[in-house]
């Protein structure tokens, strides 16, 4: 007889409901921790924000505490808090200190009256 086609048959690390916010979060410490270390050293000053070395230290160690402890550890929910912090508050001033702000696609709004 075949087995049933279940979603924890079909996706082995999706049993739960427990195991998706795991990989949900984890996703998301490991969106704030590349787009981290892809910006630029100089960026980071220019926003007055906490340094590249430290944001980067701060991902890692959070991102790897929760792969070995989970996220429900006492660490793991200040790595929620580290990357949410980053995401919410420090990436769009990096954004906006590198010129890439709300324009978005690289269209740049004009100021002013247009040329003729």
């Amino acid at each position: 007889m075949l087995p049933l086609a279940t979603f924890p048959n079909l996706f082995p690390g999706f049993a739960g409901p427990l195991e998706i916010i795991w990989w949900v979060l984890l996703g998301i410490k490991l969106v704030a921790l590349v787009d981290a270390a892809f910006r630029p050293r100089a960026v980071f000053a220019a926003a007055d924000k906490l340094t590249k070395p430290g944001w980067v230290l701060i991902l890692s160690v959070f991102t790897l505490s929760q792969i070995f402890q989970g996220w429900l550890s006492f660490i793991g929910l200040f790595g929620i808090v580290a990357a949410a912090v980053y995401l919410v508050d420090a990436r769009p001033a990096l954004r906006a200190a590198s010129g890439r702000g709300r324009g978005g696609w690289g269209i740049r709004r004009r100021r002013g009256p247009r040329p003729l």
